[in-house]
């Protein structure tokens, strides 16, 4: 018995959260992209100490829902999978520069782009930039793996444009010391002026965390 597979292109409805108010005073756009086995909406928690008149933050959500636990529990989300990798990444891909187009056509004259990824939206945001063309300033890694298979100083989004920050817990139970070794030497290989910056922490976003990188490496600028 011979069985073919096919894919077909159909529309698909994508959720988002956002925080703030979007209007001529939002000096920072953010675009923010959600760890595996998370939702949109619980991202937006750790920006309650920015200000909603200067900061508008949009959380884009995995187009990939599942129960936490089996059949049942917390619905969760995740951008990809080792099945059919390649078209879930162009999926996301299309979907996140649909949804910050949007928002920047709205913004004000002098606005700034920041995209944040966590864990595996990090890596998630790197495989976005590479195929596609945005218009970004800042790109804040998280705790995130950096791809190894395509060549990031190659990307469609100019990465070397981009001020590029990637902050981690030292006690992240996913980034061991040789697995940072690894991640340098993929850093050292694309040429990626990309500074890893340590904390006290493990594999969560930290609140005071990301407001000091904000105010250190961003807004004094």
């Amino acid at each position: 018995m011979e069985i073919k597979t096919a894919f077909l292109k159909v529309q698909k409805t994508a959720r988002y959260s956002t925080y703030g108010d979007l209007g001529p005073k939002t000096k920072y756009l953010w675009l923010c992209l959600h760890g595996s086995n998370m939702l949109c909406e619980q991202l937006l928690f750790k920006f309650k100490d920015f200000d909603p008149e200067t900061h508008f933050v949009i959380s884009a959500e995995g187009l990939n829902r599942f129960y936490a636990k089996g059949m049942q529990g917390d619905v969760v989300a995740s951008w990809m999978t080792s099945r059919d990798r390649l078209k879930e990444i162009e999926d996301f891909s299309v979907y996140l520069s649909q949804l910050l187009n949007k928002y920047q056509s709205e913004s004000a004259t002098g606005c700034k782009t920041i995209v944040l990824g966590f864990s595996q939206g990090g890596t998630t945001a790197f495989r976005w930039l590479h195929r596609e063309k945005v218009s970004i300033d800042h790109l804040i890694a998280y705790s995130c793996w950096i791809p190894e298979d395509i060549d990031l100083s190659k990307s469609v989004t100019d990465l070397f444009s981009v001020d590029l920050l990637y902050t981690y817990g030292t006690k992240d139970i996913y980034l061991s010391e040789d697995r940072i070794a690894v991640m340098q030497a993929i850093i050292d290989k694309n040429n990626l002026n990309l500074p890893l910056l340590p904390y006290e922490g493990g594999h969560k976003i930290d609140r005071i965390n990301l407001k000091r990188l904000f105010e250190e490496k961003i807004e004094s600028e």
